[in-house]
């Protein structure tokens, strides 16, 4: 399928000229923490080993590290990495700085427990977290959930379950957040702002989802609500609709810009679905399956519309806002599907399955056959994604490309393929993992390559060969007692769950929007440490120079 647009393909700017891969190593990685007490770590005590779990980086960058400590138990609690330094924000059993934060006749209370698993930073280094909290004389049976931010000196707690106070969920009497430890899923905000997304009961005893922006100052919120044809919660497609439970206190639908902005791909009650720019007044609906005109997609043929989306949204800057999605031109007329992006003038196609044109791999004769939403990263106005592809002479390769609006998509590395789609000569992609596309079109990759089966970190610099920013065997900067060292790494893995990069959500992960990268490692002599890795020249959390050695 080829479809006639007034955009033309744009020829890809200039050819990865490839050089063999420098031997040396192009990135300094520090240790930022360790399991062994002979990685000194400030504020946890030295010669003593540690466990710890939960690792990520902020969705901004910066250094902003956070993890779990288990053990030694008087170390527990999450800490966060703060002007270069872990500091605990969260300890059980305890007021102070590290406890509840509440006052009055609740100025006895401590944390009993936390919710593990999750911390969450914002921009400028707020966090947000899950606990249950009491009078410790009582115990669990007369503790409640909430939600805390940490403002960098001391918890503020933001949202709690069982009451409809100014702490509740913001819809009046009688409407209170469930007592579990799962009632709502939050991202920081900058400003101490936070999303919630979580599950209230009514004063009717019923359980609805409920998206809510906690304001300093101002209490929580509501944004949107389950069943509510309220124009202020509900989606605003048609008279009386409504959004369904979908959220069950998930983020998966939900996405926060870099500027603040909250996106989510949601359904309606009749049945239909789109995504929606939330908390910034009533729902708006930016983009909508089963419409045309300016919710439907912008391919030249006015009878054209979306009928399935894919994937959370993925918001970049300027409003921008990337999504996988597929549709036909007409009622019962050719099937269409690819990457799309919304501006203020539309939602206009990047790449599409089966498109010979501006919106193919171009790669020899191949077509895209299918686009893995769950690739997709976004950031500045570039997007990353991997996809399937089908050439004429029929094989099936996979590929990963980058594209921004008004260029043709760019294949960047391909499994299987030469130079200048191979990461080096005589050498092959055969595996891609985890991938984050930064804010000057830079992707980091990590993947498999072939002969060898080489596991590393690549970094594909726009205009560049492909180079490694990690791999065994690399050296690492170790802080000890006696000073700085520097020990071999062994073997590493992505921090923060691995997968995709998750900033341009709002996420904690591997990467911040700025470039800094966090892995976890074996390191000779050290055992198990933290790793951090940061541009050369991050310039207002942009990556512009990127890793240059």
């Amino acid at each position: 399928m080829s479809i006639n647009t007034s955009v033309a393909a744009t020829a890809i700017a200039c050819a990865l000229a490839h050089a063999p891969t420098a031997d040396a190593q192009a990135v300094a990685w520090r240790a930022v923490a360790g399991q062994s007490g002979s990685v000194a770590t400030a504020n946890l005590p030295a010669g003593v080993d540690r466990s710890y779990s939960d690792a990520s980086i902020g969705s901004a960058g910066a250094g902003m590290v956070g993890l779990r400590v288990s053990s030694p138990s008087a170390s527990s609690g999450y800490w966060a990495r703060r002007n270069g330094v872990l500091t605990r924000y969260v300890q059980t059993g305890v007021t102070g700085a590290l406890g509840p934060g509440r006052g009055a006749g609740e100025a006895s209370h401590v944390f009993l427990s936390y919710v593990n698993g999750w911390s969450e930073a914002g921009p400028d280094g707020q966090r947000v977290f899950a606990a249950r909290a009491g009078d410790p004389a009582l115990g669990d049976p007369e503790a409640s959930w909430g939600l805390w931010r940490w403002d960098g000196t001391k918890n503020i707690e933001i949202a709690r379950a069982l009451t409809d106070s100014v702490l509740g969920p913001g819809l009046g009497a009688g409407w209170r957040f469930q007592n579990a430890s799962g009632f709502a899923g939050a991202r920081m905000l900058a400003g101490g702002r936070a999303l919630l997304v979580g599950t209230v009961t009514t004063p009717t005893t019923a359980s609805r989802d409920v998206v809510v922006l906690h304001v300093p100052g101002s209490g929580n919120v509501p944004c949107a609500l389950e069943d509510s044809t309220d124009p202020a919660l509900s989606p605003g497609l048609v008279a009386g609709d409504s959004f369904p439970a979908d959220w069950n206190g998930s983020l998966a639908a939900f996405a926060v810009s870099a500027d603040d902005h909250v996106y989510a791909r949601l359904s309606t009650s009749n049945s239909r679905e789109g995504i929606w720019q939330l908390c910034d007044g009533a729902p708006r609906a930016l983009v909508a399956d089963e419409v045309t005109g300016a919710l439907g997609p912008d391919l030249g043929v006015s009878t054209a519309y979306f009928s399935s989306f894919y994937g959370p949204p993925k918001p970049a800057d300027a409003g921008r806002v990337f999504f996988v999605a597929t549709g036909r031109l007409a009622q019962g007329g050719a099937s269409f599907g690819g990457l799309f992006h919304h501006d203020a003038g539309g939602n206009h196609p990047l790449a599409l399955n089966g498109d010979t044109g501006a919106y193919s791999p171009h790669w020899l004769d191949a077509t895209f056959t299918s686009i893995d939403e769950t690739t997709l990263t976004a950031a500045g106005e570039w997007a990353a994604f991997e996809a399937n592809m089908r050439t004429g002479d029929g094989a099936a390769p996979t590929g990963l490309f980058r594209v921004r609006p008004g260029q043709a998509p760019e294949p960047v590395a391909i499994i299987g393929a030469d130079v200048p789609y191979a990461p080096e000569e005589n050498h092959t992609w055969s595996n891609l993992r985890a991938s984050a596309v930064l804010a000057n079109g830079d992707i980091l990759l990590e993947a498999y390559t072939s002969p060898g089966n080489e596991y590393a970190l690549w970094l594909l610099k726009r205009g560049a060969a492909p180079r490694r920013v990690l791999r065994a065997g690399d050296i690492a900067i170790v802080p000890t007692a006696s000073g700085n060292v520097q020990a071999a790494i062994n073997n590493f893995t992505l921090a923060g769950g691995a997968g995709i990069g998750q900033y341009d959500r709002g996420g904690d992960s591997w990467i911040g929007a700025d470039g800094t990268i966090l892995a976890s490692a074996s390191v000779n002599g050290y055992g198990s440490v933290l790793l951090m890795a940061t541009p050369s020249n991050p310039i207002d959390l942009i990556f512009r120079n990127g890793y240059d050695g």
